[in-house]
């Protein structure tokens, strides 16, 4: 990965080339950006999570609540609020808003998010890995006893595809279904 520095110097340039005020400022934002990473020590977490894009990993969320109930007294104990990001309740994602003419984090389910992703894990169609298990329990007793498990490995359960997949950020396994990939549009 380029070091972040190098990538300061490139926007540094590109920004002082640019004649574009509208350009000048995107480039100055991502070099705030950066420079936020940095100062927050937050770079390694940042490079964990372009590795997990490369990885295609399922879609980065900050925490995991049981219930809906658990997940409102959790978010609304963050100091300071969160102003916007994804969390998982049970296995669906949400999002989590701080509305501040409230005061309160607002938790809006998001079914798209995870139907998206196993659709276009479906359609990338990855190769199997060769796991097979007769029953979903010996999958999750297989998940649990990696000490490193993969962001997301096709496996089979009982004849049927699952994504095996780990959020890293908050060490949580799980298996998802995949669904059958969308067939190709017809040439007309």
């Amino acid at each position: 990965m380029m070091h972040f520095f190098d990538k300061l110097e490139v926007l540094g340039r590109h920004s002082s080339e640019s004649t574009s005020e509208e350009e000048q400022q995107a480039y100055l934002f991502a070099m705030d950006a950066i420079y936020f990473i940095l100062g927050t020590g937050q770079g390694t977490e940042f490079e964990a999570y372009v590795r997990s894009q490369a990885a295609s990993a399922p879609p980065l969320v900050i925490a995991r609540f049981k219930t809906q109930e658990e997940a409102e007294v959790g978010m609304n104990a963050r100091t300071p609020p969160v102003d916007s990001a994804r969390v998982l309740i049970g296995d669906d994602y949400y999002s989590a808003m701080f509305v501040p003419a409230t005061g309160r984090t607002q938790l809006v389910f998001m079914p798209p998010i995870l139907e998206q992703y196993l659709q276009e894990m479906a359609n990338e169609r990855r190769p199997p890995s060769g796991l097979s298990f007769a029953t979903k329990e010996e999958a999750e007793a297989w998940m649990n006893q990696q000490p490193a498990p993969p962001q997301q490995v096709v496996i089979d359960i009982a004849g049927a595809p699952y994504l095996a997949a780990y959020h890293h950020r908050i060490d949580y396994r799980v298996l998802y279904p995949l669904p059958a990939p969308t067939p190709p549009s017809p040439k007309t």
